[in-house]
């Protein structure tokens, strides 16, 4: 099939109508520089399309050089941002994570989808958090954050992840052995110390309360133990809540005296 048909019938009528329509929509210059890559394509010559089109000659054949090497864009006035003869590119949206009493609840930005774990599955939240951050999709400060545990140890457990899966983040140490160690008065003070560390916003990690309840009390209690506690007794989960909780309650309380 030829691209240049001598069969077709041109009307100057509704050529002047089609142009100034697409002029209205499209700009003069961009009206302009579509006719000229169509005439060469249709096989014109150079010279005779920049005489037609009213160009100088530089001018096409500048055209004609950028259309090859960067396609639609071309056609355009070069000073916008961004190609409007392209779909903009979507940015991805952004993540937005949230620890709240219930557990963790995590907003993909899209169409409303959300993921949330109960802060009873301890594991499944450990599991999921630490492969959005082995994927890039979190950062180890956030998850840090989100875990009640220090970034070093966070990295480390996402370390024992990639290379023992799941299996590598169970305690393999027996409940009733750790249990019979830490006993009820030293969780109370665990969960004192807790609480204090949340409502002062001071560190809640394991090394730091552990640091802590040992200047305080002069309790010796492993980091990697009071993590376990914090975990079991769904500490970090409100971390975030329980500050905004006492807020609450003191208001209530000076609005009833």
């Amino acid at each position: 099939m030829s691209n240049c048909p001598s069969s077709l019938t041109f009307s100057a009528t509704h050529s002047d109508k089609r142009v100034q329509a697409a002029s209205t929509t499209l700009g003069d210059a961009v009206v302009r520089r579509v006719l000229a890559f169509a005439l060469f394509l249709m096989g014109a010559r150079r010279e005779d399309i920049a005489q037609h089109l009213g160009l100088p000659l530089g001018t096409l054949l500048s055209l004609l050089t950028r259309i090859t090497r960067h396609g639609l864009p071309a056609l355009e006035d070069r000073r916008h941002g961004h190609a409007q003869f392209l779909p903009a590119v979507q940015a991805p949206a952004a993540i937005q994570v949230a620890a709240k009493a219930s557990g963790i609840v995590l907003d993909f930005g899209a169409q409303q989808q959300t993921v949330a774990i109960a802060a009873a599955n301890v594991l499944q939240t450990r599991v999921f958090l630490l492969t959005l951050l082995d994927n890039g999709v979190l950062d180890v400060s956030q998850v840090a954050d989100l875990l009640g545990y220090s970034v070093s140890h966070t990295a480390r457990m996402a370390r024992q992840l990639a290379q023992g899966d799941v299996p590598a983040l169970i305690d393999k140490r027996q409940g009733p052995q750790e249990d019979y160690r830490v006993t009820a008065d030293i969780k109370a003070q665990l969960i004192q110390q807790f609480a204090a560390d949340v409502i002062a916003g001071g560190k809640t990690s394991g090394e730091a309360i552990s640091r802590q309840l040992q200047e305080r009390c002069h309790i010796r209690i492993p980091a990697r133990t009071v993590r376990h506690h914090l975990a079991q007794l769904g500490l970090p989960a409100i971390r975030r809540t329980l500050p905004e909780l006492v807020a609450a309650v003191k208001k209530t309380s000076r609005e009833s005296t």
